[in-house]
């Protein structure tokens, strides 16, 4: 095989190895629900989020990954406030995997119950339930027995069986998670300004059934998450946003660290009507797989994210460095930069 054949085979050794394993967006931050059902309106009144990734384009056909999120909190009584709320949430994702146009769409329900510890704690506990459903089309795979011995022949049978044209199949699936966060302030930037998140969640509760042809049993492996992020306000200019993230599932595990720094470039006025405007650059790693260099501009209620993986694994010399590409945009209320303050806060 020359190599260019010989990658390509290693790229779908690859692919196959990892299609028991979940969805995953560099974005963690803006991907709540996701991560976490706990999340649902932890820390806004109201929060909705797009997301788009592509990558791989450069070895294979590239993956894509949509996804949107709508979270809230539900106005509790003046006496229940004191103790706690409930939120919830919903988020659905579509996901196209290479060339066997494997796709997998998800719908998720999230419900959760954040307890006042005290006028700056509160701790949540969620539960997620929803549906997805799989499927691929093989007929533009290439297999190992169309080799007739110098190139790929597609009038040789693929040996697969004549019934193998396609996959599809469905199935529950449900998470839990808790949540602890601490907030002393409704705003971004403040000398004083400090809200921290950490959480842990774990998913597929009842292993569903992923076996496509019904010969032996292949369910989802468990998955654990733990996740921490924060904003820290540095001075009236300046805060730093810190986010670290833990995922194992089966064997695979994926360690991912770092920070945007953001920047003020203009601070709300209600009496003038003036937006608050703010701009950052941050770095994060993937533990032996990227580098990931991101941008965020926010403005009022809007805040749009870009970052870009640049590959260091060993898959690099196929993807030439190239890694994944992905935008979101997000909407909460209350506004970041002032305003009315969160009903998710009870002080």
């Amino acid at each position: 095989m020359n190599l260019k054949l010989t990658i390509s085979v290693l790229f779908l050794a690859f692919v196959v190895s990892s299609s028991a394993q979940d969805i995953h967006l560099t974005q963690a931050n803006m991907t709540p629900l996701l991560v976490n059902p706990a999340n649902a309106g932890a820390e806004y009144t109201m929060r909705g989020i797009l997301n788009y990734r592509t990558q791989w384009g450069s070895v294979s056909e590239p993956y894509v990954t949509m996804m949107a999120s709508y979270d809230m909190n539900f106005k509790p009584s003046t006496a229940g406030k004191k103790f706690g709320y409930f939120a919830g949430g919903l988020f659905i994702y579509n996901d196209k995997a290479g060339a066997s146009q494997m796709k997998t769409t998800q719908i998720n329900l999230s419900l959760a119950y954040h307890v006042n510890l005290n006028a700056k704690n509160t701790f949540g506990a969620g539960f997620q339930g929803g549906y997805f459903q799989r499927s691929a089309n093989v007929d533009e795979l290439t297999w190992g027995n169309q080799f007739d011995g110098y190139q790929y022949n597609q009038a040789i049978a693929t040996g697969e069986g004549e019934d193998f044209t396609g996959i599809s199949f469905g199935s529950t699936d449900y998470t839990a998670g808790i949540l602890w966060t601490f907030k002393n302030s409704e705003k971004y930037f403040s000398g004083s300004n400090v809200y921290l998140s950490s959480g842990l969640s774990f998913h597929h509760l009842s292993k569903p059934d992923i076996e496509t042809q019904g010969l032996t049993p292949d369910e989802l492996h468990y998955r654990y998450i733990w996740h921490g992020n924060g904003i820290i306000g540095l001075n009236e200019k300046f805060s730093v946003l810190p986010y670290l993230y833990y995922s194992q599932q089966g064997s695979i595990n994926e360690i991912m660290f770092g920070s945007d720094v953001l920047y003020r470039l203009k601070q709300a006025n209600k009496y003038a009507k003036e937006k608050g405007m703010a701009m950052g650059l941050g770095i994060y790693y993937r533990w032996n797989d990227a580098i990931i260099p991101s941008l965020i501009f926010q403005y009022a209620n809007y805040t749009l994210g870009f970052t870009y993986d640049i590959n260091t694994s060993s898959l690099n010399n196929a993807t030439n460095k190239n890694g994944g590409f992905e935008i979101s945009l997000r909407y909460v209320y209350p506004n970041p930069f002032g305003a009315p303050k969160s009903q998710s806060r009870f002080n």
